[in-house]
């Protein structure tokens, strides 16, 4: 449908969103509806404000969570619909449901998106501003020497740069928070880690645990000593993620007019009976968590994984026998040969030593330490150190456990050792029997000295 765009009014807002005042609102911003008086407080009651415009205004907005400072963007339109009506900006949608689902024919719904130019600039303008505000706090935290804060994980008081206290939890808590010249707002983000540390919450998994040694523990065991890169509440503090700037709002066009042609065909899904309308089917997110038949899509039909990481690289083979062809051709590293006089176990650990030494950017042969991911491959090429370093270096308890979290090469894993007798065997002996064991060792020490 054709927009009929009101220009009346509109440059004298757009002045104010470009003029001197600050664009980036504090916390606890008091937002108001864009059609009646009812007041939220943003960011708490964003979902609520948004949930309000659908159910009560039939209002729809674009795209939000792409938005840059989304409470001057929502400042801005209820200054314009002030005086003007949603028709005369938003396109108008007609769907077979009301807003709580159930069927009714002809119902008038509005969609507030950038195919209008004025909409595209405005949030156009929202994102070069925050981009350029999060670049003057990025050169900032780079320079300033005044930062002072106590470790997470250690009483030792960091004083200096930001890339200082970033480094000790890196190099002395193995901890990867991310590498300063790629962070902005580090205060913050230390903030939010130490809030989730102080509430027992791992890092990466967010699992709550019951005293701060099972935490540490757990991270340890399970290479949780990051932050989770799915959580788009990190996004804000990698400042990759303030330069995706739209250049040409074509592909937004056509992007809308096939959600449009979505939700038209909600009419033609609604049931006959009850008049209702399935929404998790019809208008699931693409990355929904909903537990569905395709979230097992990355296995196979035989139980082995669809893609395993290669050992030494980022190559992903589509079987075991792909990922072994690709690590002797490009690697010159033969896994079978070299792990042929060991059992599964010692297969396990020699896997989770690897994993950690690229992972750290370690050299597995001879444990040089680099400090970019390509001098590493690089060195371990001209030096042929593609093997399985010695093994006392990974014939550790410490690598019984997967350094990746689902890690598909600890699943096709075979025993190809098992029959020869020069090799150790294995026994894992739970913590509560090691416990116990320890505690018999102490009394029968004790009754020896007695004797004494």
């Amino acid at each position: 449908m054709e927009h009929e765009v009101a220009v009346s009014g509109g440059d004298s807002s757009q002045e104010e969103i470009t003029g001197s005042s600050p664009l980036k609102p504090s916390k606890n911003t008091a937002i108001k509806c864009l059609k009646c008086d009812k007041v939220y407080i943003f960011p708490t009651d964003k979902d609520d404000c948004l949930a309000h415009l659908y159910l009560e205004h039939r209002l729809v907005i674009a795209d939000v969570e792409d938005i840059a400072l989304l409470e001057d963007y929502l400042q801005y339109w209820e200054k314009e619909f002030q005086t003007h009506e949603f028709e005369q900006y938003c396109t108008t949608m007609f769907l077979d449901q009301l807003p709580d689902g159930k069927y009714a024919k002809n119902e008038k719904y509005y969609l507030l998106c950038d195919i209008l130019p004025q909409d595209y600039e405005l949030r156009r303008r929202l994102k070069e501003k925050r981009l350029s505000e999060a670049l003057e706090r990025h050169q900032f935290e780079l320079t300033d020497r005044n930062f002072s804060k106590e470790c997470l994980f250690c009483r030792t008081i960091i004083k200096g740069l930001r890339a200082d206290y970033l480094d000790h939890l890196f190099d002395k808590h193995f901890l990867l928070v991310g590498k300063p010249e790629k962070l902005v707002y580090v205060d913050e983000l230390l903030d939010q880690l130490e809030e989730n540390l102080n509430r027992l919450m791992c890092l990466y998994c967010e699992k709550i645990f019951r005293d701060r040694p099972t935490l540490k523990e757990h991270m340890r065991k399970k290479g949780h000593k990051r932050i989770n890169p799915n959580r788009r509440e990190y996004d804000k503090y990698f400042l990759i993620n303030y330069n995706r700037v739209p250049t040409d709002p074509t592909p937004r066009k056509q992007h809308h007019q096939k959600r449009r042609r979505e939700m038209a065909s909600v009419s033609t899904v609604a049931d006959p009976e009850t008049g209702s309308v399935d929404f998790d089917k019809h208008f699931a997110r693409p990355d929904s968590d909903g537990e569905h038949d395709s979230d097992w899509s990355d296995w196979a039909a035989n139980g082995e994984p669809s893609s395993i990481k290669c050992l030494y690289c980022h190559h992903l083979g589509d079987s075991f026998t792909a990922l072994k062809e690709h690590m002797h051709e490009v690697h010159r590293l033969d896994f079978e040969k070299a792990t042929s006089s060991l059992n599964f176990y010692q297969r396990v650990k020699v896997v989770n030593y690897l994993r950690r030494q690229m992972c750290l950017l370690r050299c597995v042969t001879c444990d040089l330490q680099f400090g970019e991911e390509e001098l590493l491959a690089e060195h371990m090429t001209q030096e042929s150190h593609h093997g399985i370093g010695e093994k006392e270096s990974w014939d550790k308890p410490e690598f019984f456990f997967p350094y990746i979290e689902n890690d598909g090469l600890l699943c096709v894993l075979d025993d190809c050792g098992g029959d020869d007798p020069e090799v150790d065997t294995v026994r894992i002996i739970s913590e509560d029997s090691l416990a116990q064991i320890n505690k018999d060792a102490e009394r029968l020490s004790l009754e020896n000295f007695k004797l004494l």
